[in-house]
């Protein structure tokens, strides 16, 4: 899993600067659900199949698949697909 974690500091003369805080602001909402998180620290040592990933939480694959989009969305967790797997 490669998990984006670059924060940039903002200044107030940037005018990005409400880009960067959306960015941050989603990545925190993100994160801040107990499940997501839980699913985020399972992916943090090695990309893994969402199969692996519902086995290392011990969620159902459909709440796992609908929390990993929802990382995906939120620029965390990026899906690689290899063959009829899809790793994260």
């Amino acid at each position: 899993m490669y998990v984006d974690t670059s924060i940039h500091s903002t200044r107030t003369d940037d005018p990005s600067e409400a880009i960067h805080l959306a960015r941050l602001g989603r990545f925190f909402k993100a994160l801040s659900e107990p499940t997501r998180l839980r699913i985020a620290l399972a992916l943090t040592e090695e990309c893994r199949p969402v199969s692996d990933v519902v086995a290392a939480t011990g969620l159902p694959q459909p709440l796992v698949s609908h929390h990993l989009r929802i990382l995906h969305e939120a620029g965390i967790a990026k899906p690689d697909r290899q063959g009829n797997q899809v790793y994260y």
